[in-house]
Formats: C-alpha cells, structure tokens, sequence
C-alpha cells in the first residue's frame, strides 16, 4: 500500500502528457515545433478568402467554415481528420490516401489533430496541411475544438445526428454538401 500513492502520481503523469488522446488536450505548439516549423504555421488567414490549394510547405490553422467555403468549389473532397501516430487499421498514410484521391477524381483535405510530426509527413500533400484554429475556437481542449470546428464545417444538425460516427476520420463531401462519414475510403471509393 505505500507504493499506491506513486503509482496515481505516475496515472496522472501520464494523463497530464499524454496529450490529445488521453485527456483531451492538443499538444504543445511551441514545444512540438520547432521555431523554423512555428514560422510556417499560418495562424491568421483571411476569413473571407479560399484556402490556398497548393502545398506551400506552411500548416494552415483555420476554422470549419472556411474549410466548408473552399470544399464548396470541388465536386468530390474527402476532409480526412489526422492523427500522425493513430495505429487503427482506419488510418491511412498521407501518401496513401493522397494517391487514392488522385485516382478517383476526389480532392483532398487533411486536418491534422496536433502539431507534433504535422511537418514531417506532410509533403506528400497535394494541398497544404491543415489544424483546427485553436485561438479562433479559444480552447485547446480537444472534444471542444473538434466539436466547434465540425459544427462550423457540417452545421449544427448534421453535426448532431453524426457524432456518434464522426470518429470514423473521413468526410465526404458532393458539390459542397457533406455527404456521410466514411469508416474505409479505400473500400468506398476505390474503384481500380
């Protein structure tokens, strides 16, 4: 019993640290990122113009309605919310999912969930990389972030009537209008 007391300290450690996964917090932006990397995160994008379309290179930190405004001038889009380390048989590489896309006429959008390795794997991007605006939202705590991004992209009713699926990572989007949450794009859109 006197080892019970380290042993919640250590729980509690790891919860603490443990970042977006465990207890609901984006990890540390100046501490995942190097001070070049911070230099290419574009926190301020103008509200009222496109996303940029082509991979400059830069993380875009923007909210859902500006993604909704640029996904609107697309007949296909697949919005893939990212983990750089996720290990679910439902996660794809950036390269994979990218390659897929390309093949059956579906543009493609990544939402990274954190900062930590964004960088690092995003070059097989046709679009640039982007991440829910934490300072637009004024939280870091991820069910709220995830929650206000998401009723800005789908709307509030469609929102509602999806969370209990939303963790399926993949939205697919018609002529500007959300379609389903997808589980497998591989399985629902490839058609080789």
């Amino acid at each position: 019993m006197k080892h019970f007391p380290i042993k919640i300290i250590s729980l509690l450690m790891l919860l603490l640290f443990g970042g977006c996964q465990i207890i609901g917090l984006r990890t540390n932006f100046s501490r995942d990122l190097t001070k070049e990397q911070q230099r290419k995160v574009v926190w301020d994008f103008p509200e009222d113009d496109f996303l940029p379309t082509q991979n400059d290179g830069r993380l875009y930190a923007i909210n859902g309605k500006q993604m909704l405004k640029t996904i609107q001038q697309y007949p296909k889009v697949i919005v893939y919310q990212w983990s750089p380390h996720c290990s679910s048989e439902y996660c794809s590489t950036l390269s994979g999912l990218q390659t897929l896309c390309d093949q059956n006429g579906i543009t493609l959008f990544v939402l990274a969930d954190y900062f930590h390795d964004a960088f690092s794997q995003a070059q097989s991007l046709s679009n640039p990389l982007f991440i829910a605006n934490e300072r637009y939202y004024k939280t870091k705590l991820c069910p709220k972030l995830e929650k206000r991004f998401y009723i800005d992209l789908l709307g509030e009713e469609t929102y509602n009537e999806t969370k209990d699926i939303s963790w399926y990572r993949y939205c697919y989007f018609e002529d500007g209008k959300f379609v389903k949450y997808c589980r497998d794009p591989y399985a629902e859109f490839d058609k080789k």
